[in-house]
């Protein structure tokens, strides 16, 4: 293994890479480079998996990918994962007869004013759905009847609308045009062409399906993760606003009992008797306001279908009010004590 300076830069080329591979019998060691030696050495990594370039019978690994030593090996055989390697697009086996059609397809056979007009693209489509009902079980996907269109493939738990139509072509006098709908992410449409007829577009189907299934899951999932956090922050709010609610009304009381306590001490000073009737339902009425006699603690939250009005909600219903409150004395009056 021939061991790198950090400080050294991967070559200019994918082949380059091969190349150096190759004079290091395999491996190569670059030792702890900085981030921008790095990732100039992955994005080359990069390069030679997914561009189809790792030599057949062999495949590429490295360690250190973030920190330490980068070591970058060729090894001898097929990656397990088979992940470097180019998408294979092999050909979809497509019967020359119906036997043992699907449940599905049994059906659309029965249905013949759903199917194009024409006998021979009538028993294409059979033939062509049957060998994408297959296809589509091997995965693992669930196939459905469908009112709207010809079937239904079910991939990760998203419902996919599959159709067939005729349509006049240049070259063809009526070809087949096969499309994939769902609700999110539009339409995809593949034809009958001169040098290619739908049979051979199987793969690029089923492809689009596989997709398809995840882009919708991953929307929904990101679309119910995004709803879990409104209703979270919904409660938050909610709980807030009654614990301040519960906090003015607490604090209002005790403000209120301290101001009745003076408003007593200022009675008894100006000469009233202290064991007054008043002043003594006066003493006990703030004792029973005053929230520090028993200390509330923590208020219990609302139950979950409540909806509790913020401070700046209460404030303009308050102001918003139309008729002032009736105020029970004028300043100008007396008090008169009997």
């Amino acid at each position: 293994m021939d061991a790198l300076p950090g400080s050294t830069m991967p070559p200019a080329s994918v082949q380059g890479l091969l190349d150096l591979l190759e004079e290091a019998e395999g491996s190569v060691q670059v030792l702890d480079p900085p981030e921008p030696v790095r990732a100039a050495w992955r994005r080359l990594i990069h390069a030679v998996r997914f561009g189809g370039h790792v030599p057949k019978g062999w495949h590429l690994v490295h360690r250190g990918r973030d920190t330490g030593d980068l070591v970058i090996e060729l090894r001898r055989g097929r990656h397990p994962s088979k992940q470097y390697q180019r998408a294979s697009h092999s050909s979809v086996p497509v019967s020359e007869l119906l036997v043992n059609p699907h449940p599905v397809i049994d059906r659309l056979r029965e249905q013949p004013s759903r199917l194009p007009e024409s006998d021979e693209n009538r028993s294409r489509t059979l033939l062509l759905l049957q060998a994408l009902c297959l296809e589509a079980e091997k995965r693992e996907w669930a196939v459905r009847s469908s009112t709207e269109a010809l079937l239904s493939v079910v991939v990760d738990d998203q419902p996919l609308e599959v159709r067939v139509r005729e349509e006049k072509g240049a070259r063809w006098t009526l070809r087949l045009v096969l499309t994939v709908t769902d609700a999110d992410t539009g339409v995809a449409e593949w034809k009958d062409y001169a040098r290619k007829r739908l049979e051979g577009e199987l793969p690029a189907i089923l492809t689009d399906l596989r997709q398809r299934g995840r882009r919708l899951r991953d929307r929904r999932e990101a679309a119910t993760r995004a709803e879990q956090l409104r209703l979270r922050q919904e409660r938050d709010r909610v709980v807030t606003a009654h614990r301040d609610q519960m906090l003015r009304q607490q604090v209002a009381a005790w403000l209120l009992a301290e101001d009745i306590r003076s408003y007593w001490a200022d009675l008894v000073t100006a000469g009233m008797r202290i064991d007054d009737p008043w002043l003594a339902w006066a003493h006990t009425y703030a004792d029973d306001l005053d929230p520090l006699a028993d200390p509330p603690g923590i208020p219990s939250d609302p139950p979950p279908s409540a909806a509790v009005r913020t401070p700046r909600q209460q404030h303009a219903e308050r102001t918003a009010s139309a008729a002032p409150p009736d105020q029970p004395w004028h300043p100008n009056r007396r008090w008169y004590h009997g």
